[in-house]
């Protein structure tokens, strides 16, 4: 009997087990499904679509024929090579408008109106929620590339040759040791991109006259040390320049019934 009572407990505590073994794995299989949903599943099935979130809620799709038909309307007018019209679905149409070689401001700005005015007319109040970006460019968009990228360097060299001379100005101005040093390690071999803005600016002979005027500069004594703020020129960021005016961009202004232009170009 005394046997009978041990085999009886030994076969509850293994069904007992048993039977939380399975809980256990129900547990981790439900916890182990949701973990593989998140960081798997939940990616995968979002692999490949454009999230546009709210912004197409309430925006009338545009007809992909008001697209096609502007580009032929846009390659007939005058002075125009080709247009395209590019729309991803989104709440943005983007227009590139080529044009023929050397074509005045005038001539540009009166083209694109007549393309873009032509797309929007026959778009009519579809096309109100949305933003029309523009861009007009001519010739050889390489050439074009590298002229912008010279033109680039050139203004960054000359707006470092114009900080190291707003400090010497202030050096002259606030003769601290500090800013005197300032002023000449700016222009010394050390200085790197500095240095080499100066040279190709205004040469090595420039340069050198540069730093005659910092040592010229006769420090401050102690009691009249001030080290004065720090030049304005030097705390601003590289200025936005109309370094080339092609391509143009703007934006198509729903209101007044034309582009407008970004940067403006005279």
């Amino acid at each position: 009997m005394r046997n009978s009572g041990i085999k009886f407990k030994m076969k509850k505590r293994l069904k007992f087990r048993h039977v939380y073994a399975i809980i256990l794995m129900v547990i981790t299989a439900y916890f182990a499904y949701h973990v593989i949903e998140l960081l798997v599943f939940t990616p995968m099935r979002a692999q490949g679509t454009m999230i546009l979130g709210s912004r197409m809620e309430e925006i009338e799709p545009l007809n992909e024929e008001w697209l096609r038909d502007t580009e032929t309307f846009g390659a007939n007018v005058n002075r125009v090579d080709y247009v395209s019209v590019f729309w991803n679905r989104g709440p943005v149409v983007y227009v590139n408008i080529r044009l023929e070689e050397r074509t005045s401001t005038s001539n540009v700005r009166e083209a694109a109106n007549t393309v873009v005015g032509h797309f929007v007319g026959l778009a009519g109040s579809v096309i109100r929620p949305y933003s029309i970006q523009v861009v007009v460019s001519y010739g050889d968009i390489g050439e074009l590339r590298d002229e912008n990228q010279e033109a680039l360097i050139q203004h960054v060299h000359e707006y470092n040759h114009e900080f190291v001379e707003s400090l010497i100005r202030h050096a002259q101005t606030y003769p601290s040791p500090r800013n005197i040093d300032r002023a000449r390690n700016n222009i010394s071999d050390a200085a790197g991109n500095m240095y080499e803005s100066v040279v190709i600016v205004v040469g090595e002979e420039g340069r050198r006259e540069m730093l005659e005027r910092i040592n010229a500069i006769t420090p401050a004594s102690d009691e009249d040390l001030e080290e004065g703020p720090m030049p304005e020129h030097a705390m601003r960021q590289i200025p936005r320049s109309e370094i080339n005016r092609f391509p143009m961009w703007g934006t198509w202004n729903h209101r007044r019934d034309r582009i407008r232009w970004n940067p403006n170009p005279s």
